[in-house]
């Protein structure tokens, strides 16, 4: 084989590999961007969060809530939430939720603009 065409098929290699490695990178960018254009047509509301013994408390914050858009979704280890206000503004939240929050009871309440989720941990 001549010494050429190793030389071209290693050099095509190394083309090969740095093109992956740019598709990997543009792909990953473009979820980058998709992610934030979706977030920039929803708020962020407040939040506090408190620890009482074995419950944990969540605190959100939202004027004029319209309760019918609530929507509360824990998933592995993030608590999804989101919810509209009567002016028609949009507001989503995500939550980091601690280790210890392995299949907690969740207890949703309402009490004017503010969302209250109470999480208790069981002993297990």
């Amino acid at each position: 084989m001549p010494v050429y065409k190793s030389l071209e098929e290693m050099v095509r290699k190394v083309i090969e590999s740095e093109m992956e490695e740019m598709e990997q990178i543009v792909e990953s960018m473009s979820k980058q961007i998709r992610r934030v254009m979706e977030d920039q047509n929803f708020l962020t509301p407040l939040y506090t969060r408190y620890a009482k013994g074995k419950d944990t408390i969540y605190v959100i914050d939202v004027p004029y809530l319209r309760s019918e858009t609530v929507y509360i979704k824990v998933s592995e280890k993030v608590l999804h939430f989101s919810c509209t206000d009567s002016r028609g503004y949009k507001y989503r939240l995500l939550i980091p939720l601690p280790a210890e929050f392995q299949n907690p009871d969740v207890q949703v309440s309402r009490i004017k603009g503010r969302v209250i989720l109470r999480f208790q941990t069981s002993n297990s």
